[in-house]
């Protein structure tokens, strides 16, 4: 292992074992050692997708958890230039929240600076847990596009009752919305575009912002 992939791992085991101090340190070091501001935050990703996987199977407690979410914010706080710099290029605002998914507020912290890190001006919805909520909080905020965290559990009719809410509600014609529904299977008729993972939802973001931006609407 060179001292790159070293420093990233230091960095991944303070995360997971919730030393915020480490974690702020380890990511300095691991700057410092080659690694780039997106590789850091790809590694805070794999952190956070591994914290809700544990918790999800009682690994993790609430006190973990709390623990774990003060040291990504902490590596955050390092990456905090490199991601103001990059947001606002496509000049649309996001939304990412949990809706119904355990520890989901960890992983909407995490890919809510992946998505300031492409280019949008994001922000995290941590405390949502209703389709509704994190429809109308969206709507307050003037959100162009809204990312629901959906279970991995019972993904189908998560998916199935986001979408009934957000046609119930009048939301469609105000935002773009793509889930993120784990697990889902392949070749599911949907009225909704949906991504599979965060970097599939990040990769159909992107698209769907370059799309908008050609068309100039």
């Amino acid at each position: 292992m060179t001292n790159k992939e070293e420093s990233i791992q230091e960095l991944t085991n303070a995360l997971l074992t919730g030393k915020a101090e480490d974690a702020r340190q380890s990511t300095y070091a691991a700057l410092a050692r080659g690694n780039t501001n997106g590789e850091v935050l790809d590694a805070l990703v794999e952190a956070a997708n591994i914290v809700v996987d544990l918790h999800d199977v009682g690994e993790y407690d609430q006190a973990k958890l709390a623990a774990t979410e003060n040291s990504i914010s902490m590596s955050l706080q390092v990456l905090e230039d490199w991601l103001a710099k990059s947001q606002g290029r496509f000049g649309l605002k996001v939304t990412v929240g949990p809706v119904g998914l355990k520890a989901g507020a960890l992983l909407a912290i995490v890919l809510s600076a992946v998505f300031r890190s492409v280019g949008f001006h994001s922000t995290s919805l941590t405390k949502t847990q209703t389709a509704l909520d994190l429809l109308r909080n969206s709507e307050e905020l003037g959100t162009n596009l809204a990312i629901p965290l959906l279970p991995s559990e019972g993904v189908e009719r998560h998916l199935r009752d986001f979408t009934e809410e957000l046609e119930r509600g009048g939301f469609r014609s105000k935002f773009e919305v793509i889930p993120v529904a784990p697990g889902l299977p392949e070749g599911l008729e949907m009225s909704l575009t949906v991504a599979r993972n965060s970097e599939e939802a990040i990769s159909k973001a992107t698209q769907w912002a370059l799309r908008k931006q050609r068309s100039g609407t």
